[in-house]
């Protein structure tokens, strides 16, 4: 388990880079006018690749992240942790989608992608855009912990609090920060070889 738990931070490290290097990549040019267009050209396959990537490792170092506090993490700890695993599952969802499915749709009814009829699309969207937030927990609930960094749980806190923020960039520009401050999470982490014993502190409510 020890093994396992160091190798999630380092997953959490590369999978938060390859998020926000997928992410960055939508950023440049050519910008394309309808996401049906974008999404059958080779560049945003290598992006949603990345991102699927990201999305797989982040939730290892997820549970990296929290088996490292998990003793004194308390009941928040617990809770926040199975809110990001919620979160992940929905993020992986939505990145195979772009990956595997959002091609087929370009091409058959690019109009579903493109947003001229979204329907529970868009419903499925806003819920996994806002369950970004539940990193916020698990920020919280460590810098409460006091095992790791409290660097480490600020970078998780920003990871969820930045898709509250209005800011006059594109959607992927997003990802970017939020994979950029779930690594720099793990990089705090990856120092502590092991968790501080439970007996120097009592765990929080």
């Amino acid at each position: 388990m020890d093994r396992f738990t160091r190798a999630g931070t380092v997953a959490a490290i590369m999978g938060g880079l390859l998020l926000a290097v997928g992410s960055f990549l939508r950023l440049l040019p050519p910008h394309y006018e309808h996401f049906s267009d974008e999404a059958v050209t080779g560049p945003f396959a290598v992006s949603s690749a990345l991102r699927f990537a990201g999305a797989i490792l982040m939730t290892w170092g997820l549970l990296g992240l929290y088996l490292r506090q998990a003793d004194r993490a308390g009941r928040l700890g617990l809770v926040a942790v199975i809110a990001c695993l919620a979160n992940m599952t929905l993020q992986g969802g939505w990145i195979f989608a772009d990956l595997f499915v959002a091609p087929t749709f370009a091409e058959s009814a690019p109009q579903i992608l493109n947003a001229d009829s979204p329907g529970r699309l868009a419903a499925a969207g806003m819920a996994a855009w806002l369950a970004n937030t539940s990193f916020v927990l698990l920020g919280v609930a460590s810098m409460r912990a006091r095992v790791l960094p409290k660097a480490c749980g600020i970078a998780l806190v920003v990871a969820g609090a930045v898709t509250l923020v209005p800011l006059p960039v594109d959607g992927p520009a997003y990802e970017v920060i939020i994979g950029i401050a779930f690594a720099f999470a793990g990089v705090r982490a990856f120092g502590l070889r092991a968790p501080v014993p439970l007996a120097t502190a009592q765990p929080p409510a």
